[in-house]
């Protein structure tokens, strides 16, 4: 192997606790290692290590055979490495050409020049994005192929890419994939993070696992299973549940009749019933994220009805929503959920009244809980949520709307950056929320996710709702073709996605 990087016995903390604890790992040129782990065990802080942007305590790395230390990521940009974090932001008002070049030397070139180098670079990998569109007007999974063009267009020898699939689609995974080999097989490595264990082991050559800040080992990704790397990172067999089969028995929550919105969406219905987990899902233009907009109040719906326990409603802003005890979980990254404290993040509102003393032992025994059972890593609930891993934050929101006392929880990507262990209990907490009554839609790019947790899915396309499918009657196949108008066979495709 034609070692590009090595990293040997690297310490680091964050907010004076210790997080690596001596790791050690190599990469090669044309070589893609997975690195697996759950959350908290230090994935972030090492690719911050890797990347220049997170100082380390002791250790040695080298960058093709020479000493390399980095004091920040424009130093170990130059020293061609690198990141595309897990909570990356972009400029709204770049267009995506600007966004490709930017921090590259050609960044201050004439903006026609940008477009068409990076018309060409999109031609070249096979992805529809308009080189002229500006990043405000794309949804997340867009802009994470954004991101994968800027490391193409800045030309990194290593390239870290921190859950970049996490929210999007099958087809756009298998473009991912053919992006990250087109790369490799130019002599640059790659160190792949992801939760999704069946995506690993199709894309990476080697997997590491790491647990409590060491890499706990390294295997070859086609001498390995799921089942093996689940019991490496939990260290306990997954829990295999059934899933729904039957229809759900409450009364009808909620009635959606001839939606639209503007020219996105046309003519869309469907009803959830109370304690139902109902699955949407659809490509990035499909109206799918349209439809949740409109019941949340983020985006005005211009025709059709909605109605709540029989009754038509109007929602026109997210705080009509809430007062209709609808809540809504956004894949979009929330800066300011990001800041105050965990207890502070978990709080609800008291509705203007003082809590009492009971009141404030209850919540944070309730808080306490929640930690336990959701598996976020930390030694304190009263330090600040910008401690935690991207994943660790993404449990807090999460579990914020779970116990916030909703109706109607509307959840888009929600396992989006959580480990498989932390999957479990979620879906758990999800399942005993519906038999209390509440229903769920569930956005997902996930095919797996949706068929082993909704009661049944709705596929949209190109503004329509073409289907609404039975869990006992489908299969993630049934749907891309759905999805895609095509037929999409999971036994061909290298696209198909972890089912854990």
């Amino acid at each position: 192997m034609d070692l590009l990087l090595h990293a040997d016995d690297i310490h680091a903390s964050y907010d004076h606790r210790r997080i690596l604890k001596g790791v050690g790992l190599a990469v090669g040129r044309g070589e893609i290692l997975g690195l697996i782990g759950t959350n908290g065990a230090g994935k972030t802080t090492l690719m911050g290590v890797l990347a220049g942007s997170h100082r380390y305590d002791a250790g040695l790395m080298t960058l093709a055979g020479e000493m390399y230390a980095p004091d920040n990521s424009d130093e170990a940009r130059a020293c061609g490495v690198g990141l595309i974090p897990q909570n990356f932001s972009i400029d709204p008002q770049l267009t995506i050409a600007r966004a490709i070049f930017r921090g590259t030397f050609q960044a201050e070139r004439p903006h026609g020049e940008l477009r068409d180098q990076a018309g060409k670079l999109i031609r070249d990998i096979g992805i529809n994005l308009d080189p002229d569109a500006k990043v405000g007007s794309l949804i997340r999974a867009e802009q994470a192929l954004v991101e994968v063009l800027r490391m193409v267009a800045e030309e990194a020898q290593l390239v870290i890419m921190d859950e970049v699939a996490a929210s999007l689609p099958d087809h756009d995974v298998a473009v991912l994939h053919r992006v990250l080999r087109m790369l490799v097989k130019q002599g640059r490595a790659i160190i792949y993070i992801t939760h999704r264990l069946d995506e690993v082991r199709s894309i990476a050559h080697r997997i590491a696992v790491l647990r409590e800040g060491r890499v706990h080992k390294i295997l070859e990704a086609s001498h390995t299973d799921v089942q093996e790397l689940a019991f490496l990172l939990l260290q306990h067999e997954l829990e295999s549940g059934a899933r729904p089969s039957d229809a759900a028995d409450g009364g009808e929550l909620l009635r959606v009749v001839g939606l639209s919105t503007e020219d996105r969406v046309r003519d869309v219905s469907f009803s959830v019933a109370k304690g139902e987990v109902f699955g949407l899902v659809g490509t990035h233009r499909s109206g799918v994220y349209d439809v949740v907009e409109a019941l949340a109040g983020v985006r005005r719906s211009t025709s059709g009805r909605i109605l709540l326990h029989g009754r038509e409603v109007e929602i026109q802003t997210p705080q009509d929503a809430l007062a209709l005890k609808i809540g809504y979980l956004s894949d979009a990254v929330d800066d300011h959920a990001a800041s105050g404290t965990i207890v502070q993040g978990l709080q609800h509102s008291t509705g203007g009244k003082e809590p009492n003393l009971q009141d404030e032992i209850t919540h944070l025994r309730g808080v306490a809980e929640v930690v336990r059972r959701m598996r976020i890593s930390t030694t304190n609930i009263h330090g600040d949520i910008s401690t935690l891993s991207g994943g660790d934050r993404q449990k807090v929101q999460l579990a914020k709307w779970i116990t916030t006392g909703c109706d109607l929880l509307i959840l888009s990507h929600p396992s989006r950056g959580i480990d498989i262990g932390a999957k479990e209990a979620v879906y758990q907490m999800l399942k005993e929320l519906s038999q209390t009554g509440v229903g769920i839609i569930l956005l997902s790019s996930d095919l797996s996710e949706l068929i082993s947790w909704c009661h049944r899915v709705g596929v949209m396309r190109d503004g329509e709702l073409v289907t609404i499918e039975a869990n006992a009657n489908t299969n993630e196949d049934v749907l891309v073709h759905h999805m895609m108008g095509v037929k999409f066979e999971s036994g061909s495709s290298e696209a198909r996605r972890a089912r854990t």
